[in-house]
């Protein structure tokens, strides 16, 4: 009788780097104002630490956390400027609403 295999660990969630930088990127956002270029850079600041915190990590050899890093690199730029697309539309376009 062979003994059982052993259960694989639970997965670790990659999702929890995304979550603190959208609520880093909205603190950001209310603590300075929320002007167009406070968001750009905001926006472009965290996603220049994800990529440097994932070229951290990955020295470390822990994969989970390098792609979770490099996930919230790719996804901050594309969530955070589509919502900047969808409040400029909101509010009349680049125009003013003329």
């Amino acid at each position: 009788m062979e003994p059982s295999p052993q259960p694989l660990p639970p997965k670790k969630p990659l999702l929890w780097p995304i979550v603190i930088n959208l609520m880093a990127l909205i603190a950001i956002n209310i603590a300075l104002g929320g002007g167009a270029g406070t968001v750009a850079s905001a926006i472009l600041g965290l996603t220049v630490v994800n990529l440097l915190a994932a070229l951290l990590v990955s020295r470390f050899n822990r994969l989970n956390w390098v792609v979770a890093f490099l996930l919230s690199a790719l996804l901050l730029p594309l969530i955070g400027f589509g919502l900047c697309a969808l409040v400029i539309q909101l509010n009349g376009g680049l125009h003013g609403g003329h």
